[in-house]
């Protein structure tokens, strides 16, 4: 395949455009669902099963075309113009959901409405992007080996996704913005069909259909696809996207969540998956039995994820969320022992069932964008049953166990099918399921990170609760009580937590009506209740809520108050979806301030759906932890300046961070409204009651907050100054690592 060169390099291309593709869409549009694991998953539904649609109709249609060459072209090209225009289309895909949400909210059609529109938003793109690699494996079919094709193409377009996520995770969101990276991965596209097509320029390239004198095969005529393959491929998509969710929500546990962690994990996994299929390349002439082959890989693959589970996952590294480099370093380490040797074998198995396809030169197309789609929708089926039914019931550790065991038993199934020493090769998988089973009963061998950590440390944990979003502990270190969400400990019971809803309401003392983004202990949510007000709280995580009752003794009370109401659901989607206005709102983002997805509730279009839920008067309340640079702190308090003409910044009493407070009216913390609210039944002694409080009276009261008011509007302004702003396009937070690695050149 020497020849063969150029192409092999823009399906590299290709595939570095498809992941930058994945990457930005799937930001955009939980910008329109939400961060929930429902609007995720149909976002990955919409996507996969594009992809699927395409390989499966595309292999059929590249085997009746003159050139597939071309028509990988020109499916390029086309692709270019509908990537630049999905912005347009995502925002009428968003008009539309707006409009059905208040209808479909609290019935099961919702989640039938988001699939269905996210499928609308992807499947031009994707049902394109699916059909270029059986129109490839075509084009090289009739000159090699269909599997030598198959396994090329894949490992190229695999190296492309490894560096289309490098790429897309590290520089172009955070040098380009979101929109920047989709016009990059368009040119990477552009390049891709406009070089296939010079490259098919000699050829023979209309794009017709073959006369019926020529070799193709008529749809009447064509065989079907061998079954055993496309179940291969269905099984490998399936445990490749489990081990793939599962292990990034094990070994990011106790990173703070920075997109950076996920970049790292998903890279290391398409490595492993390309070092596999650069593998099989190799070694592809002296497979004499593929099916022995597939069945030591899948046994292969069972042994090697239940000791990263067991031996590395099992035993985690206590991390420091401020730390990045070490928490990524320890990561690295981890993710290279845990995740490169499955995937590797994972990258052997998948080509290798190519060669149980007919060796077909004109069914080529057909038959490689079947076992593609097969792939594609176990993919699929991974991504919902994965986080939807096995996350909240067995949980993210016994998963591991049940993906390896998948494996072992269609590795024994493989084995006892094999011509060559099939009964030996079946024992030994019978013993790997014992040895398994055996391993994964011992004692402390399947757990969750944060459970081994807070107990390796001698901290005391008081419960512990997996869902689809994350696992949640509750738990106590020193003096007071902490949450921890992923494995980072998300807040503890401060006096910062207990002032959130107090300061706005001491400079709107009539307010009546709340809203609390993120509930987290509850301490907020509390507050704003016992201060008099109706008062809602979203959260994110179904587990968070559950776990209340750990930090207050009166939780069972606040939960039935009639004034209150936890919804489970992203907060940004139910702000700007919600049809009522609020004379407060109080966001706090989880810490770290860097953490993946903080910018959805810390960014210019955020604050402006804020505004437009407010009553005239109304208060928004942003809390900004420390953590950052002062110019990255700077741009959070410069973006918050360009929504609210009136400004108060206040210093948390007790040092976490400080609070933005926004509004259209003159904000001002008068000490006799403050004494009136402090007056309230509960409210001086709910404030009062943290650890760290600095005062217990009211004229105490007065004098903190007094000293910790930083700036008023035009101080405010004044100190921020001139500069970037935090925006949906731009997630400065989150993407930060040129900025702080080179000082002064990336701005």
């Amino acid at each position: 395949m020497r020849r063969s060169a150029p192409v092999i390099a823009i399906f590299i291309l290709s595939g570095a455009a498809g992941l930058i593709y994945e990457i930005v869409w799937s930001r955009q549009l939980v910008l329109v669902f939400g961060n929930t694991t429902q609007a995720v998953s149909a976002i990955l539904t919409g996507f996969f099963g594009g992809m699927a649609i395409g390989a499966f109709v595309g292999g059929r249609i590249a085997d009746r075309v003159r050139s597939p060459l071309r028509m990988y072209g020109l499916l390029e090209i086309v692709l270019v113009g509908v990537v630049l225009i999905t912005p347009v289309t995502f925002e009428l895909i968003h008009e539309v959901y707006r409009g059905v949400y208040p209808v479909l909210e609290s019935t099961p059609l919702l989640a039938l409405a988001r699939l269905l529109l996210a499928v609308l938003a992807l499947g031009p793109a994707t049902v394109m992007m699916g059909a270029t690699f059986p129109a490839l494996v075509r084009h090289f079919a009739s000159s090699v080996a269909l599997s030598q094709a198959f396994g090329r193409l894949y490992s190229a377009n695999t190296v492309g996704a490894v560096i289309g996520t490098l790429l897309a995770g590290v520089v172009l969101i955070e040098v380009l913005g979101l929109s920047g990276a989709l016009a990059t991965g368009a040119v990477c596209s552009f390049v891709a069909g406009s070089t296939a097509l010079w490259l098919a320029r000699a050829k023979d390239a209309a794009l017709d259909f073959k006369p019926p004198a020529t070799a193709t095969v008529s749809a009447r005529q064509r065989q079907p696809v061998p079954w055993l393959p496309l179940g291969i491929a269905f099984v490998s998509g399936l445990t490749s996207l489990g081990y793939q969710v599962t292990w990034t929500r094990l070994l990011a546990s106790g990173t703070g969540g920075f997109t950076y962690v996920f970049t790292v994990i998903l890279a290391l996994f398409l490595v492993g998956l390309a070092l596999g299929a650069v593998i099989f390349d190799r070694i592809r002439p002296r497979i004499t039995d593929p099916i022995r082959a597939l069945s030591i890989t899948q046994l292969a693959v069972a042994v090697l994820a239940i000791a990263g589970l067991v031996l590395v996952i099992a035993d985690p590294h206590l991390l420091d969320p401020r730390d990045l480099v070490g928490s990524v370093g320890v990561l690295v380490l981890s993710a290279i022992l845990v995740v490169l040797p499955v995937t590797t074998a994972l990258g052997i198995a998948f080509p290798t069932a190519s060669t149980l396809l007919r060796d077909e030169p004109t069914e080529a197309g057909g038959e490689s964008g079947a076992l593609l789609a097969a792939n594609t929708v176990g993919a699929i089926i991974g991504s919902l049953v994965i986080p939807f039914v096995l996350m909240p019931t067995i949980g993210s550790p016994w998963i591991i166990v049940a993906l390896a065991l998948t494996n072992a038993v269609l590795g024994i199934a493989l084995a006892i099918r094999t011509s060559t020493r099939g009964r030996r090769l079946a024992l030994v998988g019978v013993s790997v399921v014992v040895a398994v089973v055996a391993v994964s009963l011992r004692p402390g061998a399947v757990v969750q990170p944060n459970e081994a950590v807070i107990r390796n440390m001698g901290w005391q944990l008081f419960a512990s609760e997996e869902d689809e979003i994350a696992s949640v502990q509750a738990g106590q270190k020193t003096v007071t009580r902490e949450l921890w969400v992923a494995g980072t400990s998300m807040t503890l019971l401060t006096v910062d937590a207990k002032l959130m809803p107090i300061l706005p309401l001491i400079a709107r003392p009539d307010s009546d009506r709340a809203l609390v983004v993120a509930f987290g202990m509850g301490t907020a949510f509390r507050g704003a209740l016992v201060a008099g007000m109706r008062t809602d709280a979203v959260e994110l995580v179904p587990s968070v809520p559950k776990m209340f009752g750990y930090y207050y003794p009166d939780a069972s009370q606040v939960v039935t108050d009639p004034d209150g109401r936890i919804v489970i659901a992203d907060g940004r989607n139910h702000l700007e979806l919600a049809s009522e206005r609020f004379d407060i709102i109080v966001t706090d983002p989880p810490p770290p301030i860097e953490s993946s997805g903080a910018s959805v509730i810390s960014s210019l279009e955020y604050y402006v759906a804020g505004r437009d839920h407010l009553t005239p008067s109304g208060v928004m309340m942003q809390w900004v932890p420390f953590g950052a640079s002062e110019a990255e702190l700077k741009d959070h308090i410069r973006t918050f300046a360009a929504v609210f003409p009136e400004l108060l910044i206040v210093r948390g009493a007790g040092g976490y961070g400080f609070y933005m407070l926004g509004s259209e009216e003159k904000l001002v913390l008068d000490p006799a409204k403050a004494a009136e609210v402090m007056a309230r039944p509960g409210v001086l002694e709910d404030i009062s009651s943290a650890f760290d409080s600095p005062a217990s009276t009211v004229d105490g009261w007065l004098d903190v907050i007094d000293r910790q008011t930083w700036f008023t509007t035009e101080q405010a302004r004044a100190y921020a100054g001139d500069g970037p702003l935090i925006t949906d396009d731009r997630p400065r937070p989150e993407y930060f690592l040129l900025r702080r690695l080179l000082r002064g050149v990336v701005g």
